[in-house]
């Protein structure tokens, strides 16, 4: 290269900044193109010909331009770009090697479950570039040679300056209903660091479905808000034996699912409820299905959510979602065989994209827009805590806007909460349901809690008022069992207080 060309060069990056930057002056960009031989200024250029002559434009001097670019106009441009912007027209422009490990596979994003993988990628990157940093999240940031990206992780600030080819280590991402969201952002993140700067990003999951991973992992990042090709970064696997291996395709096509009958029966819905929820779920494809129960237990209402699987069947085939990561993962399996006889799978969207119709879910850990366009082509079923309709619906819109509470309210198909009370002579358990089935209902503008509560108890079928009324009245249970039942109802409470003032001789 010699100095007519990087005038003329200096006239390019000039008019790529006329229309941000209409002030640019000729002696303004000739500094600037200064960057291509790594100098300061045009002085320096003319007294540094042989630093100008052995200078060719690649990613390696436009990465200094791209660097002074940034610092002094932040103008977020990557050297590959530049370098596409600075060739003559119709030329073509390779991609360059790596900086680091110019040999080594090619740039781009390596999914594992295996943490034993990680480590002997660490060691087989180490060996290959003769101790080159790794930069590292939890899954590596042990390793002697590792810095740590600390709690930025992909966003740290400085990543955009490492040279080309640095091995990044992110994870381990948790695959889960609650982890959905951040484990996409994470991976667009990766996908732009492995598309822009030309890293190699290996990423360590934790997923229930490791066979699937890659199919997860495409998925999200394809399913991302203004996705556009940050797919094509997901180039393969880290292999046990620590290699970078290309996967063509990196996702296969789902395997079909088939709907396999279910053990379920309808014995644990009370039996006010079973008639009016068949009637209800016949035909009905999509939409969701909520059930509550007053008992505090770690599967809320899990038991009623199995019975609707003997009423749901003609939807389709039903996958249950994993919430969330526990430290004691057997608590997962602690569910009715119905339920365990499922396909169990990190999410909603992963479960709905492989075909199946029915999904379990669990609300607490769901936000409320993961449901919204899944549920109208899917039967959504969820179990939560809750007494009465309210505490069921608000505990099934977790982070909701007020719109999103009204769209989720007007796909409901059907809504039950039960409260299970020890008879009084020790003999059993007498349930009492309330029982919303939609009908067409005009849901109405709902701005606040108390207007989902007065909609729902209008528009009840069954209520739990009458059925307690009626047992308590009849001595079947007592005011402590019902107390005791569901300790923390505020409108049970209040209706106790109202009964017992009624009738004085039956509160005990």
């Amino acid at each position: 290269m010699d100095t007519q060309q990087l005038k003329l060069l200096a006239g390019l990056v000039r008019g790529l900044l006329q229309p941000t930057h209409p002030s640019l002056g000729h002696g303004q960009s000739l500094d600037l193109i200064a960057a291509l031989p790594g100098l300061r200024n045009w002085p320096e250029v003319m007294a540094f010909q042989d630093r100008v002559a052995a200078t060719e434009l690649d990613t390696t001097s436009t990465g200094r331009l791209a660097f002074r670019l940034k610092k002094r106009f932040a103008i977020d441009i990557s050297s590959q770009d530049l370098l596409e912007a600075l060739s003559p027209p119709g030329a073509v422009v390779p991609r360059g090697a790596p900086h680091i490990w110019p040999a080594g596979p090619v740039p781009g994003v390596y999914v594992t479950t295996s943490q034993d993988a990680i480590d002997a990628l660490l060691e087989v990157y180490e060996n290959a570039t003769d101790g080159a940093l790794v930069y590292a999240e939890r899954a590596g940031n042990q390793w002697e040679g590792s810095i740590d990206l600390g709690e930025y992780g992909l966003w740290s600030s400085g990543i955009d300056r490492l040279p080309s080819g640095t091995l990044l280590i992110v994870g381990p991402l948790k695959l889960d209903q609650q982890s959905w969201n951040d484990a996409g952002e994470r991976l667009e993140m990766a996908c732009n660091h492995a598309l822009n700067a030309g890293h190699r990003i290996a990423v360590l999951l934790d997923t229930p479905t490791p066979g699937s991973a890659h199919e997860d992992v495409q998925l999200l990042v394809t399913s991302r808000p203004d996705h556009t090709d940050h797919d094509t970064a997901l180039i393969g696997a880290v292999t046990n034996h620590g290699e970078l291996e290309a996967r063509t395709p990196f996702a296969r096509p789902w395997p079909r699912v088939e709907l396999v009958p279910t053990v379920a029966t309808t014995d644990a819905l009370p039996s006010s409820v079973v008639g009016p929820l068949r009637e209800a779920l016949a035909g009905m494809i999509n939409g969701l299905v909520l059930f509550g129960s007053g008992a505090i237990e770690d599967h809320a209402a899990v038991h009623l959510v199995a019975a609707s699987l003997a009423l749901t069947e003609h939807a389709g085939p039903a996958a249950r979602v994993m919430p969330r990561h526990r430290s004691t993962p057997s608590k997962d399996w602690d569910v009715p065989e119905a339920i365990r006889a499922l396909p169990y799978l990190p999410s909603i969207e992963s479960a709905y994209a492989q075909g199946y119709r029915r999904i379990v879910y669990t609300p607490s850990y769901t936000r409320a827009d993961n449901l919204l366009d899944v549920s109208n082509d899917a039967l959504l079923i969820g179990g939560a805590y809750g007494s009465d309709l309210a505490q069921v619906f608000m505990a099934s819109t977790r982070d909701g806007s007020t719109q999103e509470e009204e769209s989720l309210l007007s796909r409901i198909i059907a809504m039950v909460s039960t409260v299970d009370i020890p008879t009084a002579d020790g003999s059993g358990i007498a349930s009492v349901a309330d029982l919303y089935i939609t009908a067409g209902q005009d849901v109405g503008a709902i701005k606040r809690y108390k207007e989902v509560d007065d909609f729902l108890t209008a528009h009840r079928l069954l209520r739990w008022e009458d059925e307690l009324t009626r047992l308590l009245d009849a001595g079947a249970v007592t005011h402590e069992a019902v107390k005791g039942a569901c300790p923390r109802s505020h409108a049970i409470a209040t209706f106790l207080a109202e009964h017992a003032a009624d009738r004085p001789d039956q509160s005990a």
